[in-house]
């Protein structure tokens, strides 16, 4: 956490943090929100990701590209920023800001792993269904279903280290999948019709 109560650490402190994981064979991410010159320590100082990121500008976006740092972007939309208490003309600026940041970071070719960081579930709705607001966002953003749906698993996978292991449906990879009823490639929303839920090849939901 380089923004927020454990304050800034600059390049040596996070290379430093990035070896010593390394040992372990464990990935450094780091939380950076609203100090986007605080970004640049962690991608240079090597993290294997940023998490939020709400104002990194596009020459952080480009050295991210550059260096395969990804991005999970915590891209809020407008009921997400309203159910934590903002007022409609602050969570509209911020839900516009990360839209923004989406946008750009997509153009560049930033790698980007899908997440949401939602801790407060929006009126009427459970903790997935307020997840998957945020993908009003990316449909604002004319980001394609077919990457977004790489976010999820492929990359999301990479940025997790195992990526020989899941993310793709090939042969000697587990089978984690879920089986839907619409097409995601027409319509992202098509991800909540979830149909069944396979893990590690069983079955362990049917609707």
């Amino acid at each position: 956490m380089v923004t927020g109560d454990n304050g800034i650490y600059n390049t040596e402190d996070i290379k430093a943090a990035v070896d010593e994981a390394k040992k372990y064979g464990i990935k450094v991410t780091v939380h950076v929100r609203n100090d986007a010159a605080s970004g640049t320590n962690v991608i240079i100082g090597g993290a294997a990701g940023i998490e939020h990121g709400f104002e990194l500008d596009n020459t952080q976006l480009q050295l991210m590209k550059d260096k395969g740092t990804f991005l999970v972007g915590t891209d809020f939309s407008f009921d997400n920023w309203y159910a934590y208490g903002m007022d409609s003309t602050r969570a509209t600026s911020r839900a516009n800001m990360v839209l923004d940041r989406l946008k750009r970071a997509y153009k560049i070719g930033t790698k980007m792993a899908f997440g949401t960081d939602i801790v407060i579930d929006l009126p009427g709705l459970n903790r997935i269904q307020s997840n998957l607001k945020v993908l009003n966002t990316w449909k604002a953003a004319a980001i394609p279903s077919s990457y977004i749906l790489q976010t999820m698993t492929i990359n999301a996978a990479e940025l997790l280290g195992i990526e020989r292991e899941r993310g793709v449906l090939e042969q000697s990879y587990y089978a984690d999948i879920i089986g839907l009823k619409n097409n995601p490639l027409d319509d992202i929303e098509a991800i909540k019709t979830v149909q069944f839920v396979m893990k590690e090849g069983k079955i362990i939901r049917r609707d």
